[in-house]
């Protein structure tokens, strides 16, 4: 096993990932003639299994591969719970645990700060001390799945920050053969917090073929050229959110990591370790104020 990962890191420090995910995202912008589009679009459908059954409209009104990556859902596809904290994205739950002094260790055996996850922070002291000790759900996105990303709790957008990196597959296998996979990728990080100091930081994770990661609230999108730079920048007013409407989205598909304030958090009875989970699902709630 050594010797395997040893030959994939070597095989993926060579592959050029950023430039062959732009590369791409450029590719599926492209509208052929539309018969050929229908055809593309049918066959991707097919492949990767997409359920077009809860979009927004049908597969012959997306004139780009990106369109159909990009769709957004129904009205009514998705019904929020009562919980205070929803799931951000469809997916699969393939982690659920809690930080210890601001390391977190998944049942992958992967290991790493949250601090270095979320990268580029300018600050620290009492704006990060609740990532010591905070609850964690991480959820991994297929490419059949519904690629929107939407607000995990009600509250302000506080800051956002960008961590450029490689984009390393996260898949099954890149887990097993990388180590700190999830912060050796590009992220792009969203800080939000309500009226009764609840936090939480929803980790937005690159990976290959993820050409962009785009925010409602800001204009900035990832991976669009070679020069990148880490950043955190204060929203000055904070972006107003709303529970499970929409934020952010994924062109393709890849990884979220939601950290919540564990102070007063308890984490919903029904969540399991490698559980389908949809947008609005229930993660848990707040009883006290912070």
């Amino acid at each position: 096993m050594k010797e395997i990962r040893g030959l994939y890191k070597k095989a993926l420090d060579i592959l050029p990932t950023a430039l062959a995910s732009r590369a791409f995202g450029l590719v599926s912008d492209v509208r052929l003639p539309e018969n050929i589009q229908k055809f593309v679009n049918t066959a991707f459908v097919k492949l990767a299994g997409i359920d077009m059954n809860e979009a927004e409209r049908p597969l012959q009104d997306y004139k780009s591969l990106n369109a159909v990556f990009t769709r957004k859902l129904r009205d009514g596809a998705r019904t929020p719970a009562d919980d205070l904290l929803v799931s951000p994205v469809d997916g699969r739950l393939s982690f659920f645990g809690e930080t210890s002094k601001g390391m977190l260790i998944e049942a992958k055996g992967q290991k790493y700060d949250v601090r270095e996850l979320i990268g580029a922070l300018s600050d620290s002291g009492d704006d990060t001390a609740w990532l010591d000790d905070a609850y964690a759900f991480t959820i991994y996105l297929s490419p059949a799945n519904y690629h929107g990303i939407h607000a995990p709790m009600t509250g302000d957008i506080t800051r956002m920050s960008y961590a450029p990196g490689r984009l390393l597959p996260v898949n099954r296998l890149g887990y097993v053969l990388t180590d700190d996979l999830l912060p050796r990728n590009e992220r792009l990080t969203s800080f939000i917090q309500d009226d009764h100091g609840h936090r939480c930081a929803l980790v937005k994770v690159g990976a290959t073929c993820v050409g962009r990661i785009s925010v409602a609230y800001d204009d900035f999108k990832t991976n669009l050229t070679m020069t990148r730079m880490p950043f955190t920048k204060l929203l000055d007013p904070p972006f107003k959110a709303e529970k499970a409407e929409p934020l952010a989205c994924f062109e393709l598909g890849s990884t979220v990591v939601l950290l919540a304030s564990k102070h007063g958090f308890h984490p919903s009875a029904e969540l399991r370790d490698g559980q389908v989970i949809k947008v609005g699902m229930a993660l848990g709630t707040w009883s006290q104020d912070i």
